[in-house]
């Protein structure tokens, strides 16, 4: 707080020497013994003295000024707002008062209007440095990082010479994280070249070198800042740490001690010093050191956490968990920045996972960062980051995953599968922590559950041995687990939707689907319902129509009704009657209003009872009903398994087969499942003729043919120059084998790019490592979002070459990218060429005559390809309708035709 005064000759005054009253003449002279008194420290004798020269010059501002720091610092900030606003009654245009009642203010927490005060301050004093610097500060709290530094920018504009300012800046800038560690840099060295002896920019230096892993310079910058500053404690905690890291424990504790004893009440540093001890193994003296640090914060989880590992080490599991609880419970409520007054980096332990108050407390100078008061030792409360903000979830998940090691250990299975739950939840990009949950879930022989962990820990981190040995150790468990179970006839953990993505042989996956098949039936008796009368096996008469029944929970915003938008309503009326059951209700989509407005018959059932439902097919007279669910989610199986009308058959929801006895056909083409597959099927197959795979482009997307209004590649930020190799699958669906293909691909086609769809978004740093490991460079690899159907089409066609997934093709997506206009490379998995599918691919990237005539040649077929084609396709889907009705009439049961 800035305080105005004139420059007396000092008067050596005590406690003992103050008198009763003074004369006006005697007050400048007061008013400087104040000052010095102020600081050397001793704020009441400063406050006893401003008290008598303000009785003999009541209307003196710069002794109301001098008096509201004393407040300030004495933590009565109502009187020091009295005094202050006194100060602006007397002299509204006195700037510093108002950045006085601004520092206050934001103090309080009231940060808007403290900014206030500080413009205010400013306006009145354009070059009030002190006004900029409290003012950047309020900035940070807020967490506006560009206006904290364009306010630190204007004060070095006004002054450049201000090291505090530098150093401030370097602060923030270090608080972004990596990206912010040069300009942190550039800014403590201006703020050394100015002042050279200023102790917190080497120490600020010596941390951007620590985390830059130059250790041999920032031991010395720590230690210059020691050499300027003998009593520096934060300087001997980063040299602490850095010992540490350089493996020179006895050193480091020594350094920690140091820190210690210059602060012996922060308990930061005492968790520091426990922290040291308990790498050399001095369990009862670390516990000591821990136990002290939470008399003095109680709350202070790290403490907690770190206690807990101590515990643990001892043997103590009791008190371990107690322990890693109170952390949890702590981490909840805590205010962040609460017990940051003194710095403290890491007291991170090995061999256990600890919490690190360095990524909390690294950033806040409780002596430099965003303070700069007018008179030394008022200042703003300490900044706390985004970057420490976004910290606070990784040290939860510290203490949920230790507290879940403790549990595991002592067979505790459900409350360890919550903790390690939680640390997924909290870092889902970790792929230690998807690889530790399957763990826990593979000890509670949850095998299926383990391997899907595994697998994704596997795609965030594809060179994780621990969790592939796992893989594999589990996969074997779960098969044998299956047979067990289908031996012994109980219900397998593995569904058959997830059967499809493990390595099962066919008879297995067509066992499993028979289980879940049987399950449904089962429940499908318990239900009461007397078998159903179906319309007689006869052929239609002239003028009857072939009733049908679409039953499903997809009729809305889901890829079913994306691509059979179109199909409910053009049906050949004369010939067939259509019935939409909907397993859900209305969720008001475009999808679901097109498709109540065109189906002749939609039945909202979603709140009906499965017996009801099925009651209400039969009544209403279906030859044939359509399984579009399959084993997928909303799928009410039971209700075919109840057989209400005479012919059942699955398509399109379930991509394999249901192995139910009562779905007697599968409707797929000859190119999914060619005729010596079909022994994995339970259902006869129903071939249709070209491709069953039916879409709704050529009705809802239409304008993608007219070039004029699809968008340019700058407006998705890929580049106009390049050859781009494009795929927007699921990141699930890459294999380690076709991601090395795909990076030879771009090594050959030296002018190429390759864009992903950033789905999930944390696979991209994974995706981008292995890119790396290749020596593909990040700018040759460009994520986009995912976005909204219409637009994803539309930008579809910006690729020159879409490369496909041979582990799980496209479906939805491959139509997609052909309709924008994008030649594919693809094939099935069985077919695993990858050279012949690298060499297509090389061609197309280049050989540009031949890519340009392929393009086109997609371009100019897609209105009468067949793929296009919807209702081409509703004339064939009904062939095969009508043909499985006739097969049905012939009363020698189902089996497979092709159309």
């Amino acid at each position: 707080m800035t305080a105005v005064y004139n420059n007396a000759r000092p008067l050596n005054i005590g406690f003992n020497d103050l008198p009763a009253a003074v004369l006006p003449g005697q007050a400048d002279v007061l008013l400087q013994r104040a000052h010095e008194a102020y600081r050397v420290g001793e704020y009441n004798l400063a406050l006893s003295l401003c008290h008598l020269a303000h009785q003999a010059l009541p209307n003196r501002v710069d002794i109301l000024l001098l008096q509201g720091a004393i407040h300030y610092h004495l933590r009565n900030f109502s009187k020091c707002v009295e005094a202050n606003h006194h100060a602006i009654m007397l002299d509204p245009h006195l700037a510093e008062a108002h950045a006085n009642l601004a520092n206050v203010l934001q103090q309080l927490g009231n940060l808007d209007l403290a900014i206030v005060y500080y413009k205010a301050a400013l306006r009145l004093k354009p070059t009030f440095t002190d006004a900029l610097n409290n003012l950047a500060s309020a900035f940070m709290q807020k967490g506006s990082v560009p206006l904290a530094m364009e306010a630190y920018a204007s004060a070095l504009q006004i002054n450049p010479n201000l090291t505090e300012v530098h150093n401030n800046l370097g602060d923030l800038w270090r608080a972004q994280g990596t990206p912010g560690l040069v300009m942190a840099q550039q800014c403590y060295l201006s703020a050394l070249q100015v002042n050279g002896s200023y102790a917190p920019a080497w120490r600020g230096l010596g941390e951007v070198m620590r985390e830059t892993l130059d250790l041999k310079h920032s031991l010395l910058c720590f230690k210059e800042a020691l050499r300027h500053q003998p009593s520096f404690a934060e300087a001997y905690t980063g040299l602490g740490v850095v010992l540490k890291e350089l493996d020179c424990k006895a050193e480091a504790e020594a350094c920690f001690e140091a820190a210690a004893s210059l602060k012996p009440r922060c308990a930061l540093s005492l968790g520091n010093l426990a922290g040291i001890c308990y790498e050399q193994a001095k369990l009862d003296r670390a516990i000591g050191l821990y136990q002290q640090a939470l008399v003095l914060e109680p709350n202070f989880p790290e403490a907690y956490n770190n206690l807990g590992n101590t515990w643990r080490e001892k043997g103590h599991m009791t008190e371990a968990i107690a322990c890693y609880s109170a952390c949890i419970q702590l981490q909840y409520t805590r205010i962040i920045g609460e017990t940051a007054n003194c710095l403290a980096p890491s007291f991170g332990l090995p061999n256990s996972t600890s919490v690190s108050t360095f990524g909390l407390i690294q950033q806040i100078n409780g002596d430099t960062l965003s303070r700069a008061p007018a008179v030394a030792g008022m200042a703003p409360p300490p900044h706390i980051s985004a970057a420490q903000a976004s910290g606070q979830a990784q040290r939860l998940s510290v203490a949920y995953n230790n507290l879940g090691g403790i549990l595991k250990m002592q067979g505790q299975a459900a409350p360890a599968i919550a903790c390690y739950e939680q640390v997924v939840l909290l870092q889902p990009e970790s792929a230690e922590a998807h690889s530790n949950l399957g763990s826990v879930y593979k000890d509670a022989t949850h095998h299926d559950v383990a391997v899907s962990c595994y697998k994704r820990a596997l795609g965030l981190k594809p060179d994780f041995p621990d969790a592939f040995s796992n893989l594999v150790h589990s996969l074997q468990c779960l098969e044998a687990e299956v047979e067990g179970d289908l031996a012994a006839g109980r219900l397998p953990p593995v569904q058959p939707f997830h059967a499809m993505a493990y390595p099962f042989s066919a008879s297995l996956a067509l066992r499993i689907s028979q289980a879940y098949a049987e399950h449904c039936a089962t429940a499908a008796v318990k239900l009461g319902v007397a078998p159903f009368a179906h319309p007689p096996a006869v052929p239609l008469q002239p003028g009857e129509r072939l009733r049908i029944a679409y039953v499903s929970s997809d009729f809305g915003n889901h890829p079913l009704s994306h691509l059979m938008r179109s199909v409910f309503g053009m049906h050949d009326r004369s010939r067939v009657e259509i019935f939409c059951y909907c397993l859900s209700p209305n969720d008001g989509s475009e999808w679901r209003n097109h498709i109540e407005k065109e189906a002749e018959h939609i039945i909202d059932v979603s709140s009906w009872r499965v017996a009801d439902i099925a009651t209400r097919i039969n009544a209403d007279g279906i030859h044939i009903a359509l399984n579009l669910n399959g084993y997928t989610k909303g799928a009410r199986t039971e209700i075919f398994a109840l057989k209400p009308a005479p012919v059942q058959a699955s398509y399109m929801g379930f991509p394999a087969t249901t192995g139910a006895s009562y779905l007697q056909y599968l409707i797929t083409d000859k190119v999914v499942a060619p005729p010596h597959l079909h022994h994995c099927y339970s259902e006869s197959m129903a071939l249709m003729p070209n491709c069953y795979f039916v879409n709704d482009f050529k009705q809802a997307h239409l304008d993608v043919l007219d070039k004029s209004k699809l968008p340019t590649r700058t407006e998705f930020g890929l580049p106009e120059d390049k050859i781009i190799f494009s795929c927007s699958n699921q990141l699930y669906k890459y294999d380690p084998q076709t991601f090395l293909v795909w990076c030879n691909i771009l090594r050959r086609v030296t002018n190429s790019v390759l864009w992903l769809l950033r789905f999930p978004p944390h696979g991209e740093e994974n995706i981008r490592k292995e890119a790396m490991k290749q020596g593909i460079p990040q700018e040759r690899i460009i994520f986009t979002d995912v976005a909204a159907k219409d637009i994803h089409i539309h930008r579809s066609g910006l690729a020159d070459v879409f490369l496909d997934t041979p582990l799980c093709n496209a479906h939805t997506t491959g139509c997609d990218v052909l309709w924008g206009g994008c030649p594919m490379v693809t094939l099935p998995l069985e077919r695993m060429a990858s050279r012949e599918y690298e060499e297509r691919a090389v061609d197309l990237g280049t050989n540009h005559p031949k890519r340009i005539a392929l393009r086109a040649r997609l371009e100019d077929c897609r209105l009468t390809s067949p793929l296009f084609d919807t209702h081409g396709w509703v004339r064939n889907f009904e062939k095969v309708l009508f043909r499985m009705w006739d097969i049905h009439c012939e009363g020698n049961g189902a089996h497979s035709f092709e159309v």
